[in-house]
């Protein structure tokens, strides 16, 4: 029914969609990378990638990061309001959004899983 609406509307939250897998691969790629380049042990798995893993890791963070900056593009050169991207105002006022929410009240109640599962122990 969004499509139907306002083409603008569909484009922006298909693009979205888009940018936040990005930047949820973008964020569990990059932990298991800095552990990789600080030598800390990481968790035991069944599937490894071996001595290419960190090499791997690094390439596909490249590619994520490239891939993350032209999901916010626009479709044309020299879009109307009715084309643009608004896709990076929307995914910006969400992660100020969730900062602020973090910082002022989250910080203080939010326990880990690490925690948690310490406690039912």
């Amino acid at each position: 029914m969004i499509a139907i609406g306002s083409p603008t509307a569909f484009n922006t939250l298909t693009s979205l969609g888009t940018t936040a897998i990005l930047s949820s691969y973008m964020c569990s790629i990059g932990c298991v990378t800095w552990r990789r380049l600080t030598n800390k042990p990481l968790l035991p798995s069944k599937f490894s990638l071996g001595k290419w893993g960190l090499f791997i890791n690094i390439v596909s963070m490249l590619f994520l990061i490239i891939a993350f900056v032209f999901s916010f593009f626009p479709p044309s050169r020299n879009p109307t309001p009715a084309l643009m991207n608004w896709n990076i105002l929307i995914w910006g006022c969400s992660v100020i959004g969730s900062l602020i929410y973090y910082v002022a009240v989250a910080r203080k109640r939010y326990v880990g899983p690490v925690e948690y599962v310490r406690k039912l122990d």
